[in-house]
């Protein structure tokens, strides 16, 4: 008995393969095309960038690297751009620091954390008899024991040599435990200092700094982080700013800058060359992503 026919096709031609292969790839091409891709037009192009970060103008030259970053390009522009001051070295940064930085036009020096008014300070010898030194507010024991840190004026701060021991290299918080110190002779009722536990009667001791220089003391620490943290100097810790962090950024918006705190910008450029960007451009505190900051 006969088996069904058996249909027999004979295999494609070179000439039909290659025809079929053309038209499978027209498809392919049409598909892309209708999704926004392929075709003649070229490769597919990125989006346009949405980032139109810019500086100040008044300092838009020396930021310009800066312009257009966002996020962690930012923080690396920023970085790139402040990082090449000039090394005064230590003894050379505190005549500067008496000289002008802190001096500015006026005849006496200001404490940090006392508010007391050095008349007469100019040197390092005239700080001395005045019970005058120099903080460093990110401490040495942290970081700054090196050149170019120790000798960053950005955060190099005159103060009354008793308060400065005080503070010691505590974290800057606040105190709502026992207070062991507290800054005397205040200017005005409650600008004072204090140094304390931040809870209950032991654990984490903290400095608490006079709320007239909070901010400055915020923007000068985040400078420090943003100028070297990405190198690691010999020491580096970041045990104090971890635990400060938020307090910081906090300071910095409630206490912007003022114009005291821009001149003494231009002094410290005046003297080592660069400038603390945190001073200059505000809104960086919003720019900046937190993990750049962590």
């Amino acid at each position: 008995m006969g088996g069904p026919p058996v249909l027999r096709v004979a295999p494609a031609s070179r000439s039909t393969r290659h025809a079929l292969l053309l038209a499978t790839a027209a498809l392919a091409t049409s598909a892309l095309a209708a999704c926004g891709g392929g075709g003649a037009a070229g490769p597919i192009e990125p989006p346009p960038s949405s980032c139109t970060t810019a500086p100040p103008s008044a300092v838009a030259t020396y930021y310009a690297a800066a312009r257009n970053r966002c996020g962690a390009a930012l923080f690396t522009a920023l970085h790139q751009t402040v990082r090449g001051q000039r090394l005064l070295g230590y003894t050379a940064a505190r005549d500067s620091l008496y000289a002008f930085v802190d001096r500015g036009d006026r005849p006496w020096i200001v404490d940090a954390y006392t508010g007391r008014e050095a008349v007469g300070v100019t040197t390092r010898a005239t700080a001395a008899a005045a019970s005058i030194n120099t903080e460093h507010l990110w401490p040495r024991s942290r970081g700054a024991e090196n050149d170019p840190a120790l000798s960053d004026l950005h955060h190099l701060f005159s103060s009354d040599e008793s308060a400065n021991s005080q503070r010691s290299n505590v974290p800057f918080g606040l105190v709502r435990g026992t207070v062991l110190w507290t800054s005397p002779n205040p200017r005005t009722p409650g600008d004072v200092s204090r140094l304390g536990y931040a809870n209950g009667n032991s654990g984490q001791l903290v400095f608490e700094p006079r709320p007239g220089v909070r901010g400055d003391i915020a923007r000068a620490l985040l400078y420090f982080h943003l100028r070297y943290h990405p190198e690691r100097p010999a020491g580096y810790s970041v045990q104090n700013f971890s635990f400060e962090r938020d307090l910081l950024l906090a300071w910095a918006r409630e206490d912007p800058p003022d114009g005291w705190e821009r001149a003494r910008n231009d002094g410290v450029q005046r003297a080592q060359g660069n400038r603390n960007p945190f001073i200059d451009w505000p809104e960086l505190l919003e720019l900046l992503p937190a993990p750049a900051l962590n």
